[in-house]
């Protein structure tokens, strides 16, 4: 990994995702605001088991209202995903406005990209888990 500046013609990653994300995220608010009804979740209708982003809404509704430790038991994979898009959204924020290096890998290893798919993936099969037992 290392610390450049952006090269002719490279795609700014970071000024296209904090764009989406903070799209997504004003949406989200402005529906968690306004209240608008979310569709029923089929999976949970036709199985009666929770499926892996239950409780995904209700997760993002306590973060709103400040609720951080019942956001995290609502759903964990949520939870932790909107914290590890807040952290990259406030690099990317502070890269673009003191327009410093970006932080890039040179060059990224099989095993890296192996270990991160297992893990994330250990890490959804947790998650479901944990919603299955806790019937959330």
């Amino acid at each position: 990994m290392q610390w450049r500046h952006l090269r002719p013609g490279e795609l700014d990653h970071e000024g296209l995702w904090l764009a989406i994300t903070l799209s997504l995220f004003f949406m989200g608010w402005m529906l968690i605001h306004f209240g608008v009804p979310l569709p029923p979740c089929l999976w949970h209708q036709m199985t009666g088991l929770p499926c892996p982003g239950c409780g995904g809404t209700r997760c993002a509704r306590a973060i709103v209202a400040g609720s951080l430790g019942t956001a995290f038991k609502m759903n964990p994979f949520v939870f932790i995903s909107l914290a590890v898009v807040v952290l990259y959204d406030i690099y990317a924020a502070t890269v673009l406005f003191f327009r410093l290096p970006r932080l890039r890998f040179a060059e990224v290893p099989e095993w890296l990209g192996l270990w991160t798919r297992i893990g994330v993936a250990v890490l959804f099969a947790a998650n479901w888990a944990w919603l299955m037992i806790a019937r959330r």
